[in-house]
């Protein structure tokens, strides 16, 4: 065999393996398209988001805007008063159960009763602990404690004061807030022009409850006879030593009326007690008067202590309404309505940064709208064309 002559150079082969580059190329374009992708589909979806979060702030910043137009139309509030009653039912938004568009509703209660601006601010916080802690909707809440304190000769500044009051009633006897909003209807203003005051009312109120005696037709009823005693009324009151004045003309507290009966009524047979509460109270109103005579010294003395001691003058916080309300949200039910109420105020900050603009867009599009109705009105379908265009 021949051998091959070597004549001094080296060769290399300069041809590369593309094929792994290709691949990889190949694999960082996939990933590349997917991010894209997945990036659009955030964005889009952020879009879409804060699209839905402006919808829903407009929503209710014009609701929550009209009901403070309806407190300015009732109350006659304007500039500072409308923006401290605003403010204030912002705050009462997020810190409470209830949202502010709740509490400009309650507001407008609160102003058909005669409240001014500095009564509303004062009153609302107590009316709302009341509401939240009894279940029942703002709005009547604030219904009948404005017309309560109204027919009891009270002032707003009482409003919480009150509303400790009907906490407490309510929570110790066999009644609620809207049964005795209800009895309030009925013998508040009557109770009121005879110089009552609303803790021997709700003593009244809660004993005869007890006894399944609710409405306040009975209560108004005896107080009614008492007041001006018809024939046989006087006659029992005589009899057993019931009046409405003490020995020196003045008049007697409900309290003291309420005992007068029971200390003269209560040793009585069933007999006995039946005549005389049919000649006092009436035929009608004969089961509420017993209700009150029979009541328990337990019964009558826990609920005139609750009622007594329902305002901590130095915690506010420990009063019955405001601690009643505490315990009915300390739960998630109660946590959950808080949130949603605060959601409610972050949205109504959202729309008060909008609105201008907002109002400025609608404004001239009202504008554009009554020109093409001009348009069209003068000159038919070819003119609002024209217009239009």
């Amino acid at each position: 065999m021949k051998a091959l002559a070597y004549d001094g150079t080296l060769k290399f082969d300069t041809s590369i393996d593309t094929s792994g580059f290709s691949d990889g190329i190949e694999k960082i374009g996939s990933a590349a398209s997917t991010a894209l992708k997945a990036t659009s589909a955030i964005v889009t979806g952020a879009a879409t988001a804060i699209v839905g979060i402006g919808t829903a702030a407009t929503k209710v910043g014009m609701d929550f805007e009209a009901s403070m137009s309806n407190v300015a139309a009732i109350s006659g509030a304007t500039g500072t008063e409308l923006q401290a009653l605003t403010a204030k039912a912002q705050e009462m938004g997020a810190k409470t159960k209830f949202s502010a568009s709740e509490s400009a509703d309650a507001f407008s209660y609160m102003a058909m009763a005669g409240w001014k601006t500095v009564d509303m601010l004062d009153g609302i916080e107590g009316i709302m602990n009341l509401a939240a802690a009894s279940g029942e909707d703002l709005a009547s809440v604030s219904d009948i404690v404005t017309d309560a304190l109204t027919a009891m000769g009270l002032q707003a500044s009482d409003s919480a004061h009150f509303a400790d009051v009907l906490a407490a009633a309510s929570s110790n006897s066999n009644t609620n807030v809207a049964m005795m909003g209800e009895t309030f209807k009925y013998s508040a203003p009557l109770a009121g022009a005879l110089g009552y005051d609303i803790e021997d009312l709700a003593q009244a109120i809660g004993l005869m409850a007890n006894s399944g005696i609710k409405g306040g037709t009975s209560l108004r009823s005896i107080l009614t006879r008492l007041a001006d005693p018809p024939k046989d009324c006087a006659a029992a009151m005589e009899e057993y030593g019931i009046s409405l004045t003490d020995a020196d003309g003045s008049m007697k507290s409900l309290m003291q009326v309420m005992e007068n009966m029971r200390d003269s009524l209560g040793g009585l047979s069933e007999k006995e007690q039946a005549s005389a509460a049919s000649a006092i109270g009436g035929q009608e109103a004969m089961s509420g008067l017993l209700a009150i005579v029979n009541a328990s010294e337990g019964d009558f003395d826990k609920l005139a202590s609750a009622i007594d001691n329902a305002t901590d003058s130095i915690d506010s916080s420990k009063s019955a309404a405001a601690s009643m309300a505490a315990t009915m949200n300390d739960n998630l039910q109660g946590q959950v309505t808080i949130l949603q109420s605060a959601l409610e105020g972050l949205g109504i900050s959202f729309y008060e940064n909008m609105q201008t603009p907002m109002k400025d867009v609608v404004a001239e599009a009202n504008s554009m709208v009554g020109e093409l109705q001009q348009a069209f009105n003068s000159g038919g379908f070819d003119g609002l064309v024209s217009a239009v265009g």
